[in-house]
C-alpha cells in the first residue's frame, strides 16, 4: 500500500485522537497551573503551583485522597479473593456453559455504571430486599446502614469491577495445563498446596493485570461512589466533580485530576515493573 493511501486511512483516527483526547488533556494540564481568584470566575494565567499546594495543605482533600486509595486497594483485594475460585471453576468445571458464564461475568461492564448501581440502591436501602429479608428471618430488627457509607460504596465497586479481575484470571488459568494440577495431587499435595505452590505462581501475570485494572477503575470511579455514598463518602473523583461543576473552579479541579492521573501512572509503572520481574524470573 502506498504511503499516501496509508496516511489518508490513518488521518481520521489521528485527527480524532488529537481533537478528542490529546488537545483537551493538554489544556487540562495547562489549566491546572493557572489560578482562579476566590469569589470570581476570572483566571490568572500566570504559572503557579498554588492549586497543588492547596491540595497538599488541606486535610479535607488529603482525606479524600486517602479514602480513595485505601478503598481502591480493599476493592482490589476483595475482587481477587472472589475471582480466583470463580475463574478456575469457569475454566475447569463449566464445560459447555463456559461461554455463557463468561458472558454473564462481563454483564456489569456491558450495562454501564448507572443501571447496576441503581439496582444496588434497591437492594441495599433500609426498605430494600436485603434488609427486608433479614427482618423477615428474624435476624435483625432495625435496618442495617448499607447506603451512605464506605461499605455500600465498596459493595458497588466490587460488583462493578469484578469482571476486570475475572477475565485476566480466566486467560491465565487457560494457559496452565491441567496436567500440572493432576501431577501435584498425584504426588500427595493437598488442594490448598496445589493452589499455593502450582496455580498462584503461574497465575501471577493475570493477577497483576486484573489487580491493576480494578485498582485504576476504582480510583477514578465517580457514579458508584456518588450514588451509593449519597454524598457522605468523599472520593477524589467526587471532589474533582464538585470543584468543576458546583464551585466552578476549573483550575483547581484540573489539579485534582492531575493528582489522580499521577497515581494512575504510578500504579501502571508498578504493574509494569512487577510484570517484567516475573518475566525475567520465569
Amino acid at each position: 500500500m502506498k504511503p499516501t493511501v496509508t496516511a489518508l486511512l490513518v488521518a481520521p483516527a489521528v485527527v480524532l485522537m488529537f481533537g478528542v483526547f490529546l488537545l483537551p488533556f493538554l489544556f487540562l494540564v495547562v489549566l491546572s497551573f493557572w489560578y482562579q481568584t476566590p469569589g470570581s470566575l476570572s483566571l490568572d494565567t500566570n504559572f503557579t503551583l498554588a492549586n497543588y499546594a492547596r491540595i497538599l495543605g488541606d486535610s479535607y482533600f488529603l482525606g479524600g485522597l486517602w479514602t480513595t486509595l485505601w478503598l481502591s486497594a480493599v476493592v482490589t483485594v476483595i475482587c481477587l479473593v472472589l475471582s480466583l475460585p470463580l475463574a478456575r471453576w469457569i475454566v475447569r468445571r463449566a464445560g459447555r456453559s463456559k461461554g455463557l458464564l463468561i458472558g454473564l461475568s462481563i454483564l456489569p461492564l456491558v450495562c454501564g455504571a448507572l443501571l447496576p448501581t441503581l439496582g444496588l440502591v434497591n437492594l441495599l436501602s433500609p426498605l430494600g430486599f436485603i434488609n427486608g429479608l433479614l427482618k423477615s428471618m428474624g435476624i435483625i430488627k432495625t435496618s442495617l446502614p448499607l447506603l451512605g457509607n464506605v461499605l455500600g460504596v465498596a459493595i458497588g465497586l466490587v460488583q462493578a469491577f469484578l469482571p476486570l479481575m475475572i477475565l485476566p484470571l480466566i486467560t491465565a488459568i487457560e494457559g496452565i495445563p491441567v496436567d500440572y494440577e493432576k501431577a501435584a495431587m498425584s504426588l500427595g499435595a493437598p488442594r490448598l498446596q496445589v493452589w499455593r505452590r502450582v496455580l498462584l505462581p503461574l497465575m501471577l501475570p493475570g493477577i497483576v493485570a486484573g489487580s491493576l485494572l480494578v485498582f485504576c477503575a476504582s480510583l477514578t470511579a465517580f457514579v458508584t461512589p456518588q450514588v451509593l455514598g449519597q454524598g457522605k463518602v468523599v472520593t477524589f473523583a467526587s471532589l474533582a466533580y464538585q470543584q468543576a461543576a458546583l464551585v466552578l473552579d476549573w483550575p483547581f479541579a484540573s489539579a485534582l485530576a492531575m493528582v489522580m492521573l499521577a497515581f494512575l501512572l504510578l500504579a501502571g509503572a508498578l504493574g509494569a515493573f512487577v510484570t517484567r520481574s516475573l518475566a525475567r524470573s520465569a
